[in-house]
């Protein structure tokens, strides 16, 4: 079996071209350090995300292993009755509740730095519109910017590299949870209330996902603390790093090439279709792992039991047998909304439509509010072998 290095300068300096030789040449690879096996190609990562007799969610989508069967950490059938908890609260209807509150933070984001003429995206709008608007959907103080992004940048970028550096985040995250907990708690013990449901959301406490999962039963008992932080979690990463990083790698393409951001600004209606291109050429998730069940043959290589998984969405949403010219970025795309950058099956992502959403009214904003924005030098991202997020992002609006 090939081993493969995705750490190194070149392959983290050409992304893509790292993933579609992976996927032309050997789909199944083990990494050069042998902790896991890469596995690329459309067909290959939807069996790695739809075959649970093979590949387990079950200790978590992270290269350690890590509370087991706790919450977001299940295969189906059980996790099927665990998502009933969020899923139409998290439906595309369900998450305008919070349209109007994202379109205020980007015009109050926007507000702050329009004078300046020039700056750094990433710091000025990437970083903090998605902190913002994911504190609001959960139910968390808005103004607490920078200690959001240092968790979820230090997290991500633990993730490979140093675990112990990603439990002494989750340890300090968890922490400021259970406080928030509590508040909401209070407020219902407050309320003389012992018992409480869902009618209680948006009446005693606050309209969030939250307040939703405090006061939500799972066969016939509340959830435990971990199995809330361990939900939250899960929004509160994706919330915050790849929504931002789906927001400023789609300005990147537009800009890029100009014509297609006056191509943009003519038609507003077309930011769904950058996004989604976005989504399909660059997904800010580039890949998740997953624990092997048992012995499986794939691509004519055997991937043995108890091993690490990472699948490669890079690979499968750039798949020349699904996507027509697959390498370019096309607003007039007959066959994206075959991409899987939000996964697929029963662990389909469950922020997508919040996602989506928000990039949505972030980048209208955009065109309304800078329509002379122009790239001021290159693109930087932060070195990490499974998600494509931006750490610099120069430009000039003046």
């Amino acid at each position: 079996m090939r081993t493969v290095d995705p750490t190194t300068p070149e392959a983290m300096a050409d992304r893509p071209r790292f993933h579609g030789d992976l996927r032309d040449n050997s789909p199944v690879a083990q990494s050069a350090d042998g902790q896991y096996y890469y596995v690329a190609g459309y067909d290959n990562v939807r069996q790695v995300l739809e075959d649970h007799s093979h590949f387990s969610k079950n200790w978590g989508s992270q290269l350690a292993p890590m509370e087991h069967l706790v919450a977001l950490n299940q295969d189906p059938p059980d996790f099927n009755d665990f998502k009933r908890l969020y899923n139409s609260y998290m439906s595309p209807a369900g998450v305008k509740r919070w349209s109007a509150d994202c379109a205020r933070i980007a015009e109050e984001v926007i507000d702050d730095f329009e004078s300046l003429g020039s700056g750094d995206l990433q710091a000025l709008f990437g970083k903090p519109v998605p902190a913002k608007v994911t504190a609001r959907a959960l139910g968390f103080p808005e103004d607490r910017v920078d200690m959001y992004r240092r968790w979820t940048d230090s997290f991500l970028d633990a993730m490979i590299r140093a675990p112990d550096v990603q439990k002494q985040v989750m340890d300090e995250m968890y922490a400021f949870f259970d406080e928030q907990f509590e508040l909401k708690r209070q407020q219902l013990r407050d309320a003389g209330i012992e018992t409480p449901g869902r009618e209680h959301v948006g009446t005693v406490i606050d309209d969030s996902l939250t307040s939703l999962l405090l006061t939500s039963q799972y066969r016939g008992r509340y959830l435990t603390d971990e199995e809330v932080r361990r939900t939250i979690r899960g929004f509160f990463i994706g919330g915050v790093d790849t929504t931002g990083a789906l927001m400023l790698n789609t300005l990147q393409h537009l800009l890029k090439r100009p014509e297609l951001w006056e191509q943009v600004k003519a038609n507003p209606d077309l930011v769904d279709a950058a996004i989604e291109e976005t989504l399909r050429i660059d997904p800010p998730a580039m890949g998740m792992f997953r624990g092997v069940v048992k012995d499986v043959e794939m691509a004519g290589e055997v991937i043995p039991k108890d091993g690490r998984v990472l699948f490669s969405v890079l690979s499968a949403n750039r798949d020349p047998n699904v996507f027509k010219d697959p390498d370019s970025f096309r607003l007039d795309r007959k066959d994206g909304n075959r991409h899987i950058a939000f996964g697929t099956g029963a662990h389909f992502c469950p922020g997508a439509w919040t996602a989506r959403m928000e990039a949505a009214i972030a980048l209208r904003i955009f065109i309304r509010r800078l329509p002379k924005l122009r790239l001021n030098g290159p693109v930087e991202y932060f070195p990490t072998i499974n998600f494509l997020i931006v750490r610099h992002f120069p430009a000039a609006w003046d």
